[in-house]
């Protein structure tokens, strides 16, 4: 029995803290911006617990200078792993009035992330609005239950919760209770 407990204990200290949590910059509005926003800045959460403000108390760069994958974020005091940094769009759909969160997945696609997670939408087209090659605020997008005006872009980022450091000690003690098994 002790060696199941302990077999349990040290899979459980390996197993990933948290699950994966999407952000939305709070500013600047209307434009993606990748420079790495300052401790103090505020973050909404779009997932799993839409509009939750969030404040950003400290930042790693994984050496690009830029928000982007493999960097941390330190929001409300736990550590986040970026998973992936890119565009949100918020869309409105005028009549009926709606509004959704989402962006990119993949060539013509777009992934919804609020208010109902994960829906996959495929563009079917797209008016450029200033022509500039990209979709951007005032652009039109047309889904399969009408256009939606791009109301907002904001830089997004999907994280995922650091495990937790060990202490040394324990480590130590596991070490040890193995070492003396053999």
């Amino acid at each position: 029995m002790r060696y199941v407990v302990m077999a349990l204990t040290v899979l459980a200290l390996a197993i990933p803290a948290g699950a994966q949590m999407y952000l939305e910059f709070g500013g600047p509005p209307v434009r993606v911006d990748y420079t790495i926003p300052p401790n103090g800045s505020q973050w909404h959460e779009l997932y799993p617990v839409f509009c939750t403000p969030h404040i950003q108390d400290g930042y790693e760069d994984n050496g690009d200078g830029i928000v982007s994958e493999c960097d941390i974020i330190i929001v409300d005091g736990i550590r986040y792993h970026v998973d992936w940094a890119g565009p949100t769009y918020y869309l409105a759909l005028a009549d009926p009035f709606m509004e959704m969160w989402v962006e990119p997945e993949g060539t013509g696609f777009l992934h919804e992330v609020a208010p109902n997670f994960c829906q996959t939408w495929e563009i079917l087209d797209w008016e450029d609005a200033d022509q500039d090659g990209e979709i951007s605020f005032c652009d039109m997008i047309l889904l399969a239950d009408g256009w939606w005006h791009v109301e907002d872009v904001r830089l997004d980022i999907t994280v995922t919760e650091e495990p937790s450091p060990v202490e040394q000690s324990t480590w130590t003690q596991i070490k040890d209770f193995f070492s003396g098994l053999f």
